[in-house]
């Protein structure tokens, strides 16, 4: 997993590099910077991880690390800046920093990763060597019981990965890579003569027949010798043999399909004796794969789709006569994956309807080969050792259901308006497999297949009544028989009959999406169908607690989009339904509503884990029809309602909501990212409808209501911890950014700067915010990430503060970057965050709070760079000057009375 974790941020990182390099070379500068910022803070972050790695092992002391990545976050903050306002040496500048820091950060995390790794090895030492000596006596006695058991009896209990794996990376891999080329060579060669070589096109084509020949003679003669080396000169000769059939037929060399089926029939044969004799699945493998894809190497690709079906079929019969003899049951598995994909994708394009009954007929066809070789495979295994053999379900017994499924769904597709033929194929496939199924018993097969075979019996019968109900009815039969089967599965705790019942739910699902593509009108009483039998099946599955123990994880995630898609259809439903001004209102009124009726029922049944995550996903779209509510309702600024009723159920719903994420409040401890980000949402959504003429002021009164009631929780440590999630924060950040900018009632009700609506929110969120960093502080938030995001909050807002007042008195630039170039403005700057520099400097060092005197250190630092990098290119105007004599006062006295506390533990 972390070896796997380590590649998935690696991955990320070059994503990123590449993805800014591109932009700026496509004059995206945006997503350049975008890119680039993300590169910088993964960068940083990954090492960090690395950083409490270290720590862990070599166990420092406990001392302030406020400053160990402030530099690197104030350089990260200069080349926002430098980009933002197009300077190019302030982005050179930054980066420059920011490289110098970072590299000093690896220099001391490398020399405490040594010290760790000399301490590690001096303690473990005498292990490791007692550990060295048993491994040691382990691996001779494995390998010698290993080295008695190669046989093909082995061979075949590998799975299709494994197998592939171990011929692309082991054995003789170059000689692979050697076969592989010369085969494109030879599809190369063969093209070219076709085209250009002076000889007549038969001599061309003999003389390529004949050295392949000679290829295939030859590796025969040295497989006893070298085997591997052997058995790919026979694949590379034979593989030459196929392609070079097929360029004489296409190109009329052989005119006769007859004589090109007959010579067709001998090179099958003969890679048939081949593999046989020489136990080599390796060479039929080969054989059969160039087989396969030998039709769309020619030039001219004019096959139609029942041609290249019916020549799958006879490679098909080819590998039914090999795993006839012998148990390959990957060879079997690439059959099939070539056939359905490649066959099936070609049929799908090429097709046309005046070929679908012999289409149809070529799929029962390999329907029934494939059916054999499943059947074939058990008495194989039946008749060996079983001891040796792991049926491995996601390919052994994934290979008997998705075979027949296949071929039925592609039938069922072709006939797809014609129920009679499709309810004709389920009772034939049945009965296909109560055949299958009594052989089995007779035979005494392994149990577990023969089990598969009476449960695909089951499944076609059940696919029978759905079909014959008449019209679009058939879809509710599908959602119906679903939901009531799934319930059945978990009754008699069968996973298979719980795959079926999810497989016709999800054939009702999108057989409603074509019903509702097709029809000229919304077809409701298919949908109420569907989704009640969605929230059905779901219900019962968590409000029965022996159920729970079967959920899987395949399981919670079906599950999961099935109750996404319930809500999306029945939010569509009660749209429909509705047809008054506010009918998203009332929709959404209605769904919160039974979703917190679900939620307290399924509270009362002790309803499992997996439920929270369900309702939590199922919960989005009603969130995302909200937000398109505000949107609708939003003009210049102000959230105008149509009617009283709409603003009533909007805020109804918003309440209802709030109610059903704290609903439990354990959920708090165990999920807090999920429940503080729906409760702080949904208090947003209530708080809406309180101010609508001031959007921006109203949606914070409700969660700045519950944090303050939150901080006086003394007794009930858990709505504290509320705070501490990081979903919490980014809201939070969002809204301090986002009000600022574009908050169009900034000044409504302005009096004096702070004795206004805006500024005392402002406020409020500020306090509300560094309370939250403290909170999250002790979730283990970086110190340093913290330290800054206070300090960038602090200035940000109370920078705002007196633009506000400065644009109400002095009729300064607001919101525009000229409040860059005006001299007032910069003198005001520099005076309130030199002023928060000492407040905060004097307070901290009365108190010996050496944390705090850092940060408005930091602030300092800001105004240094502010000064020297903004305000000294403007150093002609008297409002600058004073601006530099004020601060290095300030400065001044703050050295005198402020001085760094001592370095020690704080309380």
């Amino acid at each position: 997993m972390l070896k796997q974790n380590n590649e998935i941020k690696l991955i990320w990182l070059m994503a990123l590099m590449m993805i800014g390099i591109s932009a700026w070379y496509l004059d995206v500068r945006v997503l350049s910077y975008i890119s680039g910022i993300a590169f910088i803070m993964s960068v940083m972050s990954y090492v960090d991880d690395v950083q409490y790695a270290a720590n862990a092992l070599t166990q420092p002391q406990v001392v302030s690390s406020v400053t160990s990545k402030i530099p690197l976050y104030i350089a990260a903050l200069i080349i926002i800046v430098g980009a933002l306002t197009e300077l190019n040496y302030l982005v050179a500048l930054g980066i420059t920093v920011w490289v110098y820091v970072f590299l000093r950060w690896l220099k001391r995390l490398e020399r405490q990763l040594q010290h760790a790794q000399q301490l590690y090895a001096k303690q473990s030492t005498a292990t490791q060597f007692n550990a060295k000596e048993d491994t040691h006596l382990s691996t001779s006695i494995s390998a010698t019981r290993t080295t008695e058991h190669k046989s093909q009896v082995q061979s075949s209990n590998q799975s299709l990965s494994a197998q592939i794996q171990y011929w692309l990376f082991q054995g003789n891999p170059v000689l692979k890579v050697a076969v592989l080329v010369l085969v494109i060579g030879i599809v190369l060669l063969l093209r070219f003569a076709t085209e250009h070589w002076q000889f007549s096109l038969a001599a061309k084509l003999l003389m390529v027949s004949v050295v392949s020949s000679a290829v295939v003679m030859l590796g025969y003669r040295m497989q006893p010798q070298n085997r591997s080396f052997g058995l790919a000169l026979e694949g590379l000769g034979l593989a030459t043999l196929f392609l070079t059939l097929f360029f004489a037929y296409y190109n009329a060399v052989i005119a006769s399909f007859a004589a090109a089926s007959a010579v067709y029939l001998l090179i099958m044969l003969l890679t048939i004796r081949l593999s046989l004799k020489q136990q080599s699945v390796e060479l039929a493998i080969m054989a059969m794969l160039i087989a396969y894809i030998a039709p769309f190497t020619l030039p001219v690709r004019d096959a139609t789709a029942t041609e290249l079906i019916a020549y799958y079929l006879v490679i098909n019969i080819a590998v039914a006569v090999l795993s006839t003899l012998r148990p390959w049951k990957y060879l079997n598995q690439i059959a099939f994956l070539m056939t359905a994909i490649v066959g099936g994708a070609y049929a799908f394009y090429q097709g046309y309807s005046t070929e679908r009954y012999v289409i149809s007929g070529l799929v029962l066809g390999h329907a029934a080969i494939f059916i054999w070789l499943s059947f074939r495979f058990s008495q194989l295994l039946a008749q060996q050792d079983l001891a040796q053999f792991h049926l491995k379900p996601a390919l052994d017994i994934g290979l008997i259901f998705a075979a027949p499924l296949a071929a039925y769904f592609t039938l069922y597709l072709m006939f797809f308006e014609e129920t009679a033929w499709q309810a004709g194929f389920s009772l034939l496939f049945a009965a296909v497999f109560v055949l299958l199924y009594q052989l089995s018993q007779r035979s005494h097969s392994i149990k577990l297949i023969a089990q598969s075979y009476f449960s695909l019996m089951l499944i076609f019968l059940a696919l029978i009544p759905p079909i014959l109900l008449p019209d679009k009815w058939s879809v509710v039969g599908w959602a119906v028989e679903g939901a009531l089967i799934f319930i059945f599965a978990l009754y008699r705790h069968s996973a298979i009959s719980r795959y079926l019942a999810m497989a016709l739910l999800v054939m009702a699902g999108c057989s409603s999406l074509y019903y509702f593509v097709e029809l000229n009108r919304f077809p409701s009483e298919i949908y109420w169908g569907v989704c009640f039998s969605y929230f059905a099946a779901i219900l019962v599955t968590h409000a029965v607690p022996s159920f729970h123990q079967q959920l899987s994880t395949s399981t919670i995630a079906f599950q999961c989009l099935q109750m996404l898609s319930a809500t999306c259809m029945l939010l569509m439903l009660l749209l429909d339904w509705f047809t008054t001004p506010d009918q998203i209102a009332q929709s959404l009124l209605m769904v919160s509503l039974c979703y917190v009726l679900m939620n307290e029922i399924l509270l009362l049944r002790q309803a499992s884990w997996s439920w929270s995550i369900i309702k939590w996903i199922g919960i989005i779209p009603v969130y995302v029809l909200a937000l398109y509510q505000i949107m609708e309702v939003s003009q210049q600024g102000q959230l105008i309602w149509q009617t009283p009723s709409e603003r009533l159920y909007f805020t109804l719903a918003g309440v209802l909501l709030s109610v059903f994420w704290l609903r439990p409040l354990l959920g708090v401890r165990e999920e807090k990212e999920w429940v503080s980000f729906g409760v702080l949402l949904s208090l947003a959504w209530t708080s809406l409808t309180l101010l609508p003429t001031m959007p921006y002021i109203s949606v914070v009164i409700l969660p700045l209501l519950f944090c303050a009631w939150c901080y006086w929780q003394t007794t009930q440590p858990t709505w504290k911890m509320f705070w501490q999630a990081r979903s919490n924060l980014m809201l939070t950040l969002i809204w301090i950014v986002c009000s600022q900018l574009f908050s169009q009632q900034a000044f409504m009700g302005y009096l004096l700067p702070v004795l206004n609506p805006f500024d005392v929110v402002s406020l409020l969120m500020l306090a509300g915010f560094l309370w939250m960093l403290n909170q999250q502080l002790k979730s283990g938030l970086d110190r340093s990430l913290g330290a800054l995001s206070s300090v960038l909050g602090l200035l940000w807002l109370s920078s705002y503060v007196i633009l506000r007042a400065l644009h109400v008195y002095f009729d300064t630039p607001y919101n525009s970057l000229d409040i860059w170039r005006d001299a007032t403005i910069q003198l005001s700057f520099t005076l309130l965050w030199v002023s928060l520099a000492l407040v905060s400097m004097r307070f901290a060092s009365q108190r010996q709070l050496r944390a705090v005197w850092l940060l408005g250190g930091s602030i300092l630092v800001i105004v240094t760079l502010k000064l020297v990098l903004l305000d000294l290119s403007h150093v002609g105007t008297l409002m600058r000057v004073i601006s530099f004599m004020a601060a290095g006062l300030a400065m001044l006295v703050i050295a005198y009375i402020a001085p760094m506390p001592n370095d020690k533990i704080e309380s």
